[in-house]
């Protein structure tokens, strides 16, 4: 049980206990908390301005002539003459050298000239002979018909059984049997007188006949050896061989001139009119005559100098090119008819102008290092200052990929992509921000051209981002 004073101490501690809980609270919610709490970040704004907006992309470039001729005599030669000295201005069909030992070359002409002729010539007479040719070879294909009936004839007589007609066999074979006859009289005269020199005469005369009668029959009758069928079955293949040799022959020419001989005779003309165009080229080159208006930039031989290859560089210097090179990432950032700025390192207070005339459609490649390469056409104001520039000259390039000039911008950060390639931007109206679709022009890393959707001095939002 608690007594009266030990009741006041329970009481006193409480209350320190509730004082010292609502203190505590009190800390938490007005010193605790909001010092947790971060603070949201202001909203950012920017005025819409008028201004200018360009999307180039920088490199290097060098000053190039826009013709540039390589010139020389046709062949080796010495230089008789040189009219000639680097800096000359010429213009087109003047003489610039001529090449020394010219009537060797004038001979060669005249020489390849006859060999041209005597080609045509026997071209010509390919037809004109035509008619007589065929007559000819009509004439031979009967001449080598009537040898192969011939020689078929005499294989054909010449095989047993067809050597002789029945009344040749019939005469043969009474001859053979009256010179027996003959014969067995005549022996028989000898055998009785065997000295007695005409009965000898009578019997070999007898004996004559009888081996000539037996000869005959035994020819008759008989057939070739092998030897004489080889040479019968050689000499018919021979006589076929000509009629089909003489037929082709015919076939060939019996409309005209032979193809094959046409041919041949084509191509050496063909071949002599080459050469003989070689060497009236090399005459004609043997004095070079400038092909255009230009300056000399180069003269690497002298008088009497034997020279092989071109000596003499000519160049159009009243149209000068810039030849470019970016970094390969700026590939879309050029392409045919482009605006460039070029700023040459010898003249950098000057900027001149020109159009992108070439891009190569492959990189062009120094090293470790790959480039787009492009060619630009300067204007006249180039032209105009040529005095001042050397070809070879090297310069700082800007491609122009796109020009805005006094139009509405925001920064980049005021938009808001919707869609791929629609955008909007908040505006600040009344106090409020409302969301406006624009449309978008060109645009860099900074700025994008409003084309329609916001008018100058209007106020937007980047969000977060504080912009200039």
């Amino acid at each position: 049980m608690f007594t009266k004073s030990s009741r006041k101490r329970l009481l006193f501690a409480f209350g320190l206990l509730i004082l010292f809980v609502g203190g505590g609270f009190a800390y938490y919610r007005v010193i605790y908390l909001p010092s947790q709490t971060p603070e949201e970040p202001d909203i950012q704004t920017t005025v819409v301005r008028q201004g200018d907006l360009v999307i180039y992309a920088s490199g290097s470039g060098t000053l190039i002539a826009a013709d540039e001729i390589e010139l020389g005599f046709g062949t080796n030669g010495p230089v008789a003459e040189l009219s000639v000295q680097v800096g000359d201005e010429v213009h087109a069909g003047d003489v610039l050298a001529v090449q020394g030992d010219r009537e060797q070359l004038e001979s060669a002409v005249m020489a390849d000239q006859l060999s041209f002729m005597n080609a045509q010539k026997a071209l010509d007479a390919l037809y004109e002979n035509s008619s007589l040719v065929s007559t000819q070879a009509q004439l031979d294909l009967a001449n080598a018909r009537d040898e192969l009936h011939t020689a078929g004839y005499i294989w054909t007589v010449q095989q047993e059984g067809n050597r002789a007609s029945e009344a040749t066999l019939d005469a043969a074979k009474a001859e053979l049997k009256m010179a027996k006859e003959a014969l067995d009289r005549a022996k028989q005269k000898l055998d009785k007188d065997p000295d007695n020199a005409s009965l000898q005469l009578n019997y070999a005369n007898a004996q004559k006949k009888y081996d000539s009668a037996l000869r005959n029959w035994n020819w008759y009758t008989g057939h070739p050896t092998e030897i004489q069928q080889a040479q019968l079955d050689a000499e018919v293949a021979l006589a076929e061989a000509k009629v089909a040799e003489a037929e082709q022959a015919y076939e060939r020419v019996k409309d005209g001139p032979d193809p094959d001989e046409v041919t041949t005779a084509e191509l050496q003309l063909a071949n002599a009119e080459n050469t003989l165009a070689v060497s009236q080229r090399n005459l004609e080159e043997s004095v070079i005559v400038a092909p255009m208006d230009g300056t000399i930039l180069a003269v690497t031989a002298e008088v009497d100098e034997n020279v092989s290859g071109s000596f003499i560089t000519l160049a159009d210097l009243s149209q000068l090119y810039m030849e470019i090179f970016l970094d390969e990432t700026d590939m879309d950032k050029i392409d045919l008819d482009y605006e460039v700025e070029v700023i040459f390192d010898a003249l950098p207070d000057r900027v001149f102008t020109g159009r992108v005339v070439r891009v190569d459609p492959s990189l062009y490649t120094s090293g470790q290092i790959s480039t787009v390469k492009g060619l630009v056409k300067l204007d006249e104001s180039a032209t105009a200052a040529i005095n001042k520039l050397l070809l070879g000259m090297n310069a700082t390039v800007d491609v122009i990929g796109g020009r805005a000039e006094d139009v509405a911008l925001v920064p980049v950060e005021a938009l808001r992509e919707l869609t791929p390639d629609e955008y909007a931007v908040f505006v600040m109206e009344d106090g409020e921000l409302k969301l406006r679709p624009v449309e978008v022009g060109l645009m860099d890393f900074t700025f994008a051209e409003i084309k329609s959707g916001l008018d100058v001095g209007e106020v937007v939002t980047t969000g977060i981002v504080e912009t200039q």
